[in-house]
């Protein structure tokens, strides 16, 4: 088993592509980090044969990256949405639109420090 992976939510919305997560350098957030973005509060999953909640099934929106830290926070921008196609193909997005909502969790992707970045800014 590994460690918990790093969850968050969604403290702000700077702008069309910029947001603000509630973790930050006092977490372990380092630049290039990268995050999903899970919007709203998912699906329950529920075992057809006892009736038991398995657990919450929860849709990806989209992937920040990490430019700026502070010690309670960092800013991050978005570069890849996840739930079509495009994402699929890890093609960046331009016109569409993906709602993201303050209190929407993000979660760490491990081991993704992106290995081109070079904190001059963003993607």
């Amino acid at each position: 088993m590994t460690a918990a992976r790093l969850t968050g939510q969604v403290a702000l919305i700077e702008d069309d592509h910029t947001l603000v997560i509630n973790r930050g350098a006092e977490a372990g957030v380092v630049p290039g980090m990268v995050f999903t973005v899970h919007c709203g509060d998912g699906q329950v999953i529920t075992d057809p044969e006892s009736g038991r909640e398995l657990g919450i099934l929860r849709r990806e929106q989209l992937q920040v990256r990490v430019f700026d830290v502070q010690q309670l926070f960092a800013r991050a921008h978005t570069f890849v949405r996840t739930d079509d196609f495009h994402g699929l193909l890890q093609i960046p997005f331009v016109d569409q639109v993906v709602t993201v909502n303050v209190g929407d969790t993000v979660t760490a992707v491990e081991g993704e420090v992106s290995a081109s970045w070079t904190g001059t800014g963003g993607a």
